[in-house]
């Protein structure tokens, strides 16, 4: 497909150049001629004060420049989720993140485990029209598995060995993988690509610039310019749901904090904010502003190298002596939400997201007591490593731990000093060590640390093994052969009745181990400029979910002595 013409191009930058006042004087002008439906309505109550509602199908959304929409070839984060507009994947995940049939209709396993025969649903179509079949879903897979290192569905594909399609029946195709440990469906959450339009993946990997996309998802695309604006419609053949009926309109900005003044006007009618102080950024009594957990955890790591942190109860006792809550609201401008692992919180229904390990002071000075590491009154610890049989008990003195921050995160450094605090009133010394980003890195890889304060974004199917595993060399030197078959059965769950069962024996293992002490999940905001109307339902990786019901109301000033 091309591209827009110079001329589109042109009046793209001049769109993007104007100033916010400019495009909303623009927006005003537009919505109250063919784009709006006017309505007159009754404003202050009384009859010569009325008022005229717009109401525009047309919806003002920011978008950062992307390289390009293409999903083979971008790592972008808004091509990301404005992707989740236009195409389909075969699986999606509910809201507790459960893996639920998309394009896909029906999947069983072979003998071995090894692959998997997935049917697609009958009556799919591209938004071109264009029939979709096994032979896309092939073709896509094959696409992304050239070179997983070009796109962000990387670690979804590298599993697979081949994808084929099945004679005799269009709509069938079985992928191979390459080990048994690596086989959920859960990972089959990539766009799909309609293979029709090229001769060839390699011809789909070089479209970079002038890729036009071509889905199958509710949204179709109306007009792209790269350099001003994505203008998305309904997709008349889309078969997962009613068509949409507004226009989403993605205006290029050039960060996502030029649009704070944009939504005070109107001139951009939603957008997401993940900063955690957005609280005193968006003061604007007139924004609407809904939290959503984010996929971006804060926990506590233990050194499992040091014999002390290799105890149950000494990970435990430091739990309790650290006040996640003080710490979210202190730190973190209350903008996160308790989980009782590094799972995300309610992970496939389980928990509610609840911080298991509360401050508790006193429960933290008694599970040191039965450890043996303190004498009754809990003000000395004794050197139990050194005692040995025969001997008498050392006398007390003080254990010392060296927390380990990022300098280049100040809300964690604030936080790390307050923790320190915390584990002084239990009697220990804590010994903060604060580095920049490659010190940091260092010490972490050389386990220069006893506990260490971090986190990080998780990816959408939570394989945590980088984590967690033995044999993925995480970061805390972790072992726990238990767990680690039930991680591995996790990743290789035939259906969603075996992965929760393997996720309920490896949430049951992580509350009492608390390798990790989860903090909490960050949040970010979701934010309604004042004319928008509709619900939003946004989730960390779908900020646009339940987009198809917004409009924008506009209101325009009563005028003296109108009448109806």
């Amino acid at each position: 497909m091309k591209g827009n013409t110079g001329k589109d191009r042109g009046r793209g930058r001049r769109r993007a150049a104007a100033g916010a006042s400019a495009l909303l004087c623009a927006l005003i002008a537009a919505l109250l001629g063919a784009c709006g439906t006017s309505v007159r309505v009754m404003l202050g109550g009384a009859e010569d004060a009325g008022g005229v509602r717009t109401a525009s199908s047309v919806v003002y959304l920011p978008m950062e420049s992307v390289r390009t929409l293409n999903p083979v070839l971008t790592k972008d984060e808004d091509s990301y989720y404005i992707g989740k507009l236009i195409y389909d994947s075969l699986f999606e995940p509910d809201a507790d993140l459960s893996m639920m049939p998309s394009l896909a209709e029906s999947y069983s396993y072979d003998e071995s485990g090894l692959s998997v025969n997935i049917r697609l649903k009958s009556g799919l179509f591209w938004s071109d029209g264009e029939g979709l079949d096994a032979a896309d879903a092939v073709f896509s897979i094959e696409a992304y598995a050239a070179d997983p290192n070009a796109h962000l569905y990387g670690e979804n594909v590298r599993s697979i060995k081949s994808a084929k399609t099945v004679a005799g029946d269009p709509l069938s195709f079985v992928i191979s993988f390459k080990d048994a440990k690596n086989t959920s469906v859960a990972l089959l959450t990539f766009p799909i690509l309609p293979s029709h339009l090229y001769r060839s993946r390699s011809d789909l990997r070089k479209n970079a610039e002038d890729f036009i996309p071509v889905g199958s998802g509710p949204y179709a695309v109306r007009e792209f310019d790269r350099y001003s604006h994505l203008t998305l419609v309904g997709n008349p053949h889309f078969a997962g749901g009613d068509v949409p009926q507004n226009t989403l309109e993605f205006q290029i900005v050039k960060s996502k904090s030029d649009t704070l003044n944009m939504l005070g006007i109107n001139a951009i009618s939603y957008a997401v904010s993940k900063e955690g102080d957005r609280a005193t950024i968006y003061r604007d009594a007139n924004i609407r502003m809904q939290p959503f957990p984010s996929n971006e955890a804060v926990w506590i790591g233990f050194n499992f190298n040091k014999e002390l942190l290799a105890r149950k109860e000494v990970r435990q006792a430091i739990a309790f002596a650290v006040d996640s809550e003080e710490l979210l609201e202190v730190c973190f401008f209350s903008s996160g939400v308790p989980s009782d692992s590094v799972y995300y919180p309610g992970f496939l229904g389980m928990g509610e997201g609840a911080d298991l390990y509360a401050a508790d002071p006193d429960k933290s000075k008694l599970l040191l007591a039965l450890a043996g590491l303190s004498d009754a009154d809990g003000d000395g610890f004794y050197d139990y490593f050194s005692i040995e049989e025969g001997e008498e008990e050392s006398a007390p003195h003080t254990l010392s731990l060296k927390l380990l921050v990022s300098g280049e995160d100040a809300s964690r450094v604030s936080a790390a000093q307050m923790i320190r605090s915390s584990l002084e009133r239990i009697g220990l010394v804590c010994e903060l060590a604060v580095l920049d980003r490659e010190a940091y890195a260092a010490a972490l890889a050389a386990g220069d640390y006893d506990l260490w304060l971090g986190g990080g974004r998780l990816a959408g199917h939570f394989d945590l093994r980088p984590l967690l595993h033995s044999d993925y060399g995480n970061p805390i030197a972790y072992g726990d052969p238990a767990l680690d078959a039930s991680l591995d059965a996790f990743s290789a769950a035939k259906s969603e009745a075996e992965r929760r069962s393997a996720f309920a024996e490896i949430r049951a293992r992580l509350v009492e181990e608390i390798p990790y002490y989860c903090l909490f999940y960050k949040t970010y905001g979701a934010a309604a400029a004042p004319v928008l109307e509709g619900d939003m339902d946004p989730r960390f990786d779908d900020l646009y979910r339940g987009c198809e019901n917004w409009r924008c109301v506009y209101e325009t000033p009563p005028q003296s002595g109108s009448r109806d």
